[in-house]
């Protein structure tokens, strides 16, 4: 078996593609693409934005993003 690293870090601006995949795809898998309205600008802002609405860390298998996990707070 060949050698495999794994790597949880935080997401970074740069991750955004990523994240938008991994968003796109589970609403695929859900059968939820109709009700998906994602765009970069509004995902950057709610991750990176002056009050950012949610937190992102993404999961890298030999350095390719392989999943994701997005927090948010409710009070």
């Amino acid at each position: 078996m060949p050698d495999c690293t794994l790597e949880i870090r935080d997401a970074t601006p740069d991750d955004i593609p990523a994240i938008m995949g991994f968003i796109k795809a589970l609403a695929e898998y859900e059968d939820l693409t109709h009700l998906l309205e994602l765009k970069a600008e509004d995902l950057k802002e709610h991750l990176f934005g002056e009050r950012p609405y949610v937190e992102a860390v993404i999961g890298l298998v030999n350095g390719e993003p392989a999943g994701h996990a997005l927090f948010f707070h409710n009070y």
